[in-house]
């Protein structure tokens, strides 16, 4: 498994954990920090603002797509 494969396999897991209504900046950071925590270090060692760039990106796109497909049947299934 590649970094960046990695990476956004972790996004949509701590999405997911963190998930609920509302909040939307604070889960942000909360997956983020998560990430940081996950990672080894030495498999992220670029300059933090960038990292938290290419995280802010990459969180924003992983939940765009769980809400349009994963998300989205969860809960068409749950509310049955």
């Amino acid at each position: 498994m590649n970094w960046l494969e990695e990476l956004l396999n972790l996004i949509a897991l701590f999405a997911s954990y963190v998930e609920h209504p509302g909040d939307g900046p604070a889960k942000k950071e909360q997956v983020k920090q998560m990430i940081k925590d996950a990672l080894p270090e030495e498999q992220w060692k670029i300059d933090p603002e960038f990292f938290d760039f290419i995280l802010d990106i990459s969180i924003d796109v992983v939940v765009m797509f769980l809400k349009k497909g994963f998300w989205k049947s969860a809960m068409k299934v749950l509310a049955k």
